[in-house]
């Protein structure tokens, strides 16, 4: 039989577990901007322009990947001016896009359907963690809560995927207040989805930035659109998967949408992407850009995403002759998402051990840990 004290032992560890738990998700979540007042800081160049403007909180060793492929990394933040610098790493180099012959596009390409799917099962997962998030010339306001107009950017953008042949899915749960939990309550969502959905391609939260708009003012095709920014969290396993996802998106949207992505930021927190390999943040355009010019992006931007997980051809929009083809992604690591749960709790059980450390030294750490598992009567 298990003994009183080895039960209140497992007690004590399972609170432990929920403490440690808590600490955890707030220290990865708290790096967007949940002030009051809508605010943005300026990423400087060491000692020269600036690079962009950015609505979240930055920590040192983030990283920013500028439209043309300049590589930084944030080395000081001014909190209360809210600037950063940033050193310059070098240039990122994103996959090549092969470009289409004229005598393939006369031929072998001529019956290629729009999206060539290596698995056409997997599916394409969308939710948004700040559900309040709006856009002021069409929503009236820049936040409404239970119901913002993110929502509506976040359908055109699963409209648009299945337009282009793609299994798509979106789960319009809010996740109000706009605060420092909003991930934590959205993970449930994320983990749902991935739960549900199975096999996945990638799973998608769309946001929307803080900053003024001509920041993301766009025009492609003759029509008003937004940019997009690509957030990719670096404190979970699933970067290097994450990261190659989003490079490629760029170099397909740099040869066929030139300017649609904005730039990719790397930021402190995990935004949910340690739940599954190719998981990424959008930012379309920020709340002074008009809605319907948002949801003409994600047209483009479904373009985009689809021939750069599933393959394809596709045309640039600023020059029709040119196209392009591009292979589908390795669904291997996408297929096992379920260990990006399991990881979680892995990380969970380093951050009990932690938490007694702290609390109560190590030595104490070591008996408190030994009697869990060793009954009185066996000493």
């Amino acid at each position: 039989m298990i003994s009183n004290k080895r039960v209140k032992r497992l007690g004590l560890l399972l609170i432990a577990i929920v403490i440690s738990s808590n600490i955890l998700m707030d220290y990865a979540i708290a790096d967007d901007w949940y002030e009051e007042e809508m605010g943005y800081y300026t990423i400087m160049e060491d000692g020269g322009d600036v690079l962009t403007l950015i609505g979240r909180e930055l920590f040192v060793d983030d990283e920013y990947i500028t439209g043309d492929n300049r590589h930084y990394r944030i080395s000081s933040i001014d909190k209360e001016n809210r600037v950063a610098s940033a050193k310059l790493l070098g240039n990122v180099v994103l996959p090549d896009i092969e470009e289409v012959k004229k005598d393939e596009t006369s031929s072998k390409y001529t019956d290629v359907l729009p999206v060539v799917v290596s698995d056409k099962d997997a599916n394409i997962l969308i939710y948004c963690t700040h559900s309040d998030e709006s856009y002021v010339p069409s929503d009236g306001a820049a936040s409404i809560r239970g119901g913002g107009g993110i929502f509506d950017v976040a359908q055109s953008f699963k409209d648009n995927l299945q337009s282009y042949g793609v299994n798509a899915y979106i789960d319009k749960t809010p996740h109000d207040p706009h605060d420092a939990g909003a991930y934590r309550r959205s993970r449930n969502t994320a983990i749902q989805l991935i739960k549900s959905k199975q096999p996945v391609a990638a799973i998608f939260d769309i946001h929307r930035d803080a900053v003024p708009k001509s920041e993301y003012d766009l025009t492609l095709g003759g029509q008003p659109a937004t940019k997009v920014r690509i957030v990719v969290g670096r404190r979970n396993q699933n970067r290097q998967a994450n990261e190659e996802l989003a490079y490629k998106i760029k170099a397909v949207a740099d040869k066929t949408y030139p300017g649609l992505i904005k730039d990719i930021y790397i930021g402190g927190g995990m935004y949910n992407q340690e739940l599954s390999p190719r998981s990424l943040l959008f930012e379309v355009g920020t709340y002074e850009n008009d809605k319907g010019a948002a949801q003409t992006s994600t047209n483009f931007l479904a373009d985009v995403v689809s021939k750069s997980i599933f393959g394809g051809t596709i045309k640039s929009v600023e020059k029709p002759t040119k196209e392009y083809k591009t292979t589908p992604i390795n669904y291997e690591k996408t297929k096992g998402s379920s260990r990006g749960i399991l990881w979680l709790f892995v990380v969970l059980v380093i951050g009990i051990v932690g938490y007694l450390f702290i609390s109560s030294g190590g030595k104490e750490v070591k008996s408190k840990l030994s009697g869990v598992w060793e009954d009185d009567d066996d000493k």
